[in-house]
Parts: structure tokens; sequence; C-alpha cells
């Protein structure tokens, strides 16, 4: 089988059972709250959407390029390096707001602002200029256009991030 047969989508679905899986037993043996668990997921979330381009962009020289956000990387080592990097923040992101430390906090703090500034600052880039340019695009099967795509991100990608600085902040310089 060749690399440009396998379907990126499956690849994406399993890392994120996984993680997933993973994350809700953590959840549960922590007893997270509302916050922690919001918060996490959000990261899981951006996780699962950034989860098969590392390992695509390494092994398939068809692979387009990456775009997430601000963020954006051509074909090969660039995209792994990028995409592999929010894959980890983003998984650190996801298992660190389920604690109580402080240094835990500070780290979902910072990631929480990063993802809030890479997704919304483009998102309100679009919705000021054409909303119609918004668009979430899972490799090339699935395409959602416009205010859907505006709305979605709005409310799954960038409100939770804004949460998670207000959040974590708090409990960062209150001491968790």
């Amino acid at each position: 089988m060749d690399i440009s047969q396998i379907n990126w989508a499956y690849f994406a679905l399993a890392v994120s059972a996984v993680l997933l899986i993973a994350w809700i037993a953590r959840a549960v043996m922590a007893k997270a709250g509302a916050p922690a668990l919001f918060v996490g997921f959000a990261h899981l979330l951006v996780a699962g959407l950034n989860s098969a381009a590392p390992v695509r962009g390494y092994f398939d020289p068809e692979y387009v390029g990456y775009g997430f956000g601000l963020l954006g990387a051509d074909q090969g080592l660039a995209v792994t390096v990028t995409a592999g990097a929010v894959w980890i923040v983003a998984v650190l992101g996801a298992f660190l707001a389920l604690t109580r430390a402080r240094l835990a906090m500070a780290f979902v703090t910072l990631s929480s602002a990063a993802f809030a500034a890479i997704l919304g600052i483009p998102l309100v880039e679009g919705m000021i200029n054409d909303p119609a340019t918004n668009r979430i695009q899972f490799g090339e099967y699935l395409t959602i256009p416009g205010l859907a795509a505006t709305g979605l991100m709005l409310v799954l990608l960038v409100a939770p991030f804004v949460m998670g600085v207000l959040w974590a902040g708090r409990r960062t310089f209150r001491g968790a």
C-alpha cells in the first residue's frame, strides 16, 4: 500500500480515540471539576484536529501543507515540526488542565492564550473582511463553509481558550 492511499481521517480518529480514552480515565481519577473538563477538552479537541498532520507531513510527499489558524507550513519537515508542536502543547494542556498544580495551571494559561490568539485572530479578521471566507477543512474529505464554520470555531475553539486563560490564570495566581 502506497502512503498516499492512507485515509488520514481514520488515522486522526484512531489517535483521537486513544487520547480521549486516556483523558477520560485521568479526569475520572482526578475528580476534575467542570472548568477543568471544559478547558481540558478544548485542548484535546485541538490535539485531535492536529493528530494526523505531523505524521502525514513527514511521510506523504503529496501533502499540500499545513494550516491551523495563524500557523502554516509548507510540505515536509516544516509540517511535522509545526503541527507536532501544536499537538504536543495541546495534549499537555489537556492533561495538565486536570491537575491542581500551580505550574500546570501556568502552562494551561499560556497554552490557552496561545490557542485563543492562533485561532481567534484569523476568525475575527475573517468576520470583519468576509465571513464567507472562514471555513473548517478536515483534509480533502469534509469542508464546513462560511457562517456555520465561524460559529463553530468561535464556540468550540476560541471561547474555551478564553475561559482557560481566565480560569487557569486565576488558579495560577491564587496558588491552584
